[in-house]
């Protein structure tokens, strides 16, 4: 039987090796038999945790050094998928020895450049001799933050990586111009994450809307130059309809606008909305109505506009977070009534000037069967009977932090 089949037992390994997230767990089950050693060793080397400060990292360099030139029983250059360039060092031995790199992050122009005359005005024109990026091809996701992210670097992407799937840009001073640049290139940009880009103005939106039709996740945090263009822009393409995540926060957006993007966004799955002065409840109801039955995920923070009673239309939603400045009792109780399927709730209360008891809260969640997860910081305390009677009462629950 070949190992690749669904019934062996290497598969049915890979499987459940698939869904360890702690390195160690992953490390002790290569120690347990070979077939284990064989299965598990992948998912050991996909993605590296080493301390950058300690000597492991000078040993795991060889290690794949050696992978590379044969000497070792497992190709361990190949298994590495994810990586994160904190020093050119790192930057030339990744590059050289690990061709199968999917997913990297940087936090300096320099490491993916690779100047090795340590000329910093490096052309345009040298890129594809100067930087790493030439070395990856199958390159699907590239993080840039600490001003990492340039128009240079993105120019850089543009050339060597026709194929990749996500872009997040971190406080970097990338312009409207780099941007739209990867947006003709990349035809298979399905996420883009965009904090703190000062420089970005709604010609990014625009073009975004007129190219980019694989775009399936949108975040948009703290770029101070967008409007209400570029969102209306957003709201009338394409990309408004496949939409499945989007994330806005702590922009300078109208009312109206917002409300014709969520008549727009009809199947978006997972919705944040934080620190946004003009959200209302209004808004939320057409973001729950035009996304019914998708949205599963929403989570709405610091809107001093927004009551709570909005949200009484996601009927479908399985988690649900808010952080708000104060709330009523009646709004919780329309919200459990309501939301039925929730499984996940936390309630973040910043003034905690309550007028109502802790047996009432109980009792508006109590009508939350399919809850297994509560978290709730509204500075009331809750006693080991009051938490016992919610356990009672809510049967799935199985996490409760009061």
């Amino acid at each position: 039987m070949h190992i690749y089949n669904p019934l062996s037992n290497h598969y049915i390994l890979v499987q459940v090796f698939g869904f360890l997230i702690n390195q160690r767990d992953i490390y002790n089950c290569t120690l347990v038999n070979t077939q284990w050693n064989i299965s598990a060793t992948p998912f050991l080397y996909r993605a590296p945790k080493l301390n950058f400060s300690n000597i492991n990292i000078l040993r795991f360099l060889q290690t794949i050094k050696n992978a590379k030139e044969k000497q070792t029983s497992q190709p361990y250059n190949e298994m590495v998928r994810e990586w994160s360039l904190k020093d050119s060092n790192s930057a030339n031995y990744i590059a050289e020895c690990c061709p199968n790199i999917e997913k990297l992050s940087c936090n300096n122009e320099s490491f993916i450049l690779c100047d090795n005359n340590n000329n910093n005005n490096v052309n345009s024109d040298d890129f594809k001799t100067k930087t790493v990026l030439n070395n990856w091809i199958n390159l699907k996701s590239i993080t840039l933050y600490n001003r990492c992210g340039t128009d240079l670097i993105l120019e850089a992407i543009k050339i060597n990586c026709s194929r990749l799937e996500e872009l997040i840009l971190w406080n970097c001073s990338v312009t409207d111009i780099g941007l739209i640049e990867i947006f003709k290139t990349c035809k298979i940009l399905k996420s883009l994450r965009l904090y703190q880009c000062h420089e970005i103005t709604d010609q990014t939106l625009i073009s975004m809307s007129e190219i980019c039709n694989s775009l399936i996740n949108l975040d948009l945090r703290d770029c101070k130059k967008l409007s209400d263009n570029g969102i209306l822009a957003l709201s009338n393409s394409k990309i408004a309809k496949n939409l499945l995540s989007l994330y806005l926060e702590a922009l300078n957006i109208k009312e109206d606008s917002f409300l014709v993007l969520a008549e727009n966004t009809t199947n978006l799955r997972e919705l944040y909305l934080r620190r946004l002065e003009t959200i209302t409840d209004e808004i939320v109801t057409a973001f729950a109505i035009g996304s019914r039955p998708c949205l599963k995920r929403l989570h709405l923070h610091l809107c001093p506009r927004f009551i709570g009673w909005g949200v009484k239309e996601a009927i479908e939603i399985r988690e649900l977070s808010l952080l708000m400045q104060n709330i009523k009792l009646q709004v919780i109780n329309i919200i459990c009534e309501n939301c039925r399927f929730l499984e996940r709730f936390t309630l973040d209360i910043v003034s905690y000037s309550f007028s109502y008891s802790n047996e009432e809260i109980i009792g508006a969640l109590s009508q939350l069967k399919n809850l297994k997860s509560l978290a709730l910081f509204c500075g009331i305390k809750f006693s080991k009977f009051e938490v016992y009677e919610i356990k009672r009462r809510c049967k799935e629950l199985v996490q409760i932090n009061c």
